[in-house]
């Protein structure tokens, strides 16, 4: 009897300790299911690379944009500086041209004082000399054109400086906020059409922007009246020799002209004579056909 109860003790004990260790086992699994969990959440890492990679592109756009603004020409007046006051009469005027060779042949510069008309400048390492500068206020500009005498269109290419002689008062002032004219073409004095018989007006807006319904050009040249309503410039074709008087002024939405003081530019040019040249052989030819007719 007592054997019989050893053996049921021991059948219990091994029973209880085989489903102890199954439970074991059972409670080990969602462990190691946590741990694959854990391995999906780290491959989603690579995402962050692709985030780092679009700055890198940004950074080669704002490159290119550097580039091209440093190959951009531009005219720096450095003296006189803007809101200075100086003593005489005479200015000397001193420029720095960068990313563009100015020479007498190629581009050069134009100045101009006031509302007067350009003087052409073609070195840069010697000043403008201005003389007879009247008392008071006096505005400059100066600006880059092309060997065909039109203005480049950029506007780091231009520069203003307001500046005055011997006191400061604003008798000959025109504000920067304002809307104004800078005329280029036609220049005072002898003009010279181009190859297909043309003369240009050409010319830049500021505080102006232009178009149908905005800021527009007139031009009245011999009683004749041209508008022009975008900043190309324009050509007068078939003009007659002799003497040439225009009148330039900026309109507004409604056709009125801009009260400003630079809204407004006359000029008056020529065009010479064009006298064509006659080979000697041809002078001969004629004058022996004359000499056997008499």
């Amino acid at each position: 009897m007592i054997w019989v109860v050893q053996k049921r003790l021991i059948v219990f004990w091994f029973v209880w300790a085989l489903g102890s260790t199954v439970q074991s086992q059972i409670g080990e699994e969602p462990v190691r299911k946590a741990e694959l969990v854990g391995e999906q959440v780290r491959a989603a890492e690579p995402v962050v690379e692709e985030v780092r990679k679009a700055g890198s592109v940004d950074t080669k756009k704002g490159s290119a944009l550097d580039q091209i603004l440093s190959t951009t020409p531009k005219v720096t007046i450095q003296s006189p500086q803007d809101g200075q006051v100086m003593p005489w009469e005479t200015v000397d005027v001193f420029v720095q041209v960068e990313n563009l060779t100015i020479s007498e042949d190629e581009h050069r510069l134009h100045v101009i004082v006031d509302n007067g008309s350009p003087i052409e400048h073609t070195n840069v390492l010697r000043p403008v000399i201005l003389r007879g500068l009247a008392p008071g206020a006096h505005t400059l500009r100066i600006f880059a054109v092309k060997p065909d005498g039109k203005m480049l269109p950029n506007p780091e290419a231009l520069m203003r400086v307001d500046f005055y002689v011997r006191r400061q008062d604003f008798s000959n002032f025109q504000p920067m906020d304002r809307p104004y004219l800078t005329v280029n073409l036609p220049m005072d004095g002898v003009a010279i059409p181009d190859a297909e018989g043309k003369v240009w007006l050409d010319f830049m807006t500021h505080q102006a922007p232009m178009g149908k319904g905005k800021y527009r050009v007139k031009a009245v040249m011999n009683g004749v009246e041209t508008i022009v309503s975008t900043r190309d410039p324009h050509p007068w074709g078939g003009l007659a020799e002799g003497r040439h008087r225009v009148v330039i002024e900026l309109i507004d939405e409604d056709g009125d002209p801009v009260s400003e003081i630079f809204a407004r530019v006359e000029r008056t040019f020529e065009i010479m004579r064009m006298v064509r040249a006659v080979n000697p052989r041809e002078v001969d030819s004629a004058n022996l056909w004359l000499r056997n007719r008499q």
